[in-house]
């Protein structure tokens, strides 16, 4: 089965997870797929023994149905309580409860003095899986909720979010994409009406949201990995080939780690490395070269050459005021 239709399958059981009752129509309107494939995968789902029935109301999964068990073996159920464990930061975001609650079914079926050695307090045993928050979502729990809803029911939001980069606030319709999260922030991706592009939003910065009445269908060309395929990191913009020149000192930790899908390396007679990357905006590599001061050079684009000489002026005036 492709990985399209087990999405979608995957869709509909999370709209009978929201619903006692849901009609066909609005499976294929949610889904946007026809009324005949909406039988189509209801009987699949049947046939994969998910217990649907139908009345009146519509359609509706019977409630002692719960999921078989899976065969893990101890080193799995270990890797998953850990996975689980560091990720119980994410309080706030849609998805913790979901996670909580199957953490706490993993710590019921471990032996105590399992869950006793790989717990917090332990100093003998620790693995951090490094995907704590670095903003606190407990109080954004509504905004994200509200943004979450939105993007599963493909309607369109109306927020008032704030710009660092204007200092302002701005009121825009938004169709959400998806969610990602970067470095501990989680970021909303949806077409803005307002730019008529697909953008990048903080959840943080959204100081208001409501669902707008509207729904709509993302393209069918819009892929969210190669969305962010020439990303630095969470940017998004105008297409740049970025050549660096790397000193020897530097060289061979440079060559340890793949920084860039796009990345290209070539060692000079010096010894020197020069480092090629295609990039989509210039701020966040921007950043990454700076921390390498003195033992990095910008061969190309030229426009990012000025910014960090006019970044050094400034940084060199407070350093001399």
């Amino acid at each position: 089965m492709k990985t399209s239709n087990i999405w979608r399958l995957f869709k509909i059981l999370l709209i009978f997870s929201r619903r006692k009752r849901v009609k066909a129509i609005d499976i294929a309107n949610e889904v946007e797929i026809s009324i005949r494939q909406t039988y189509r995968d209801i009987n699949c789902l049947k046939i994969a023994g998910i217990p649907i029935y139908s009345d009146k109301n519509g359609y509706g999964i019977s409630e002692n149905f719960y999921m078989p068990k899976i065969n893990f073996e101890l080193p799995e159920v270990l890797i998953i309580y850990l996975l689980l464990n560091s990720i119980k930061s994410q309080e706030g975001t849609p998805y913790y409860q979901y996670l909580n609650t199957a953490f706490e079914k993993i710590v019921n079926v471990l032996p105590k003095s399992l869950t006793k050695f790989f717990s917090e307090d332990n100093p003998e045993f620790s693995i951090d899986f490094g995907l704590d928050s670095k903003i606190d979502y407990k109080r954004l729990d509504e905004i994200f909720g509200i943004a979450n809803q939105a993007y599963m029911e493909k309607k369109s939001v109306f927020i008032k979010y704030y710009s660092f980069e204007n200092k302002k606030e701005t009121e825009r319709i938004v169709d959400p994409y998806g969610f990602k999260l970067w470095f501990g922030i989680w970021y909303l991706i949806g077409y803005c009406h307002m730019r008529e592009e697909i953008r990048t939003f903080r959840i943080d910065r959204i100081r208001y949201i409501v669902i707008e009445e509207q729904t709509f269908k993302i393209p069918e060309d819009f892929n969210f990995d190669k969305f962010f395929e020439d990303s630095w990191g969470i940017q998004h913009g105008e297409r740049y080939i970025v050549k660096l020149k790397f000193s020897n000192k530097i060289a061979d930790f440079i060559k340890e780690i793949k920084w860039h899908p796009s990345q290209k390396l070539l060692t000079d007679f010096n010894g020197d490395l020069i480092a090629e990357y295609k990039v989509s905006g210039l701020n966040e590599i921007k950043i990454w070269v700076l921390g390498f001061g003195e033992d990095v050079e910008v061969l190309e684009p030229v426009e990012l050459k000025k910014d960090i000489c006019a970044t050094l002026v400034k940084m060199n005036q407070i350093y001399n005021s």
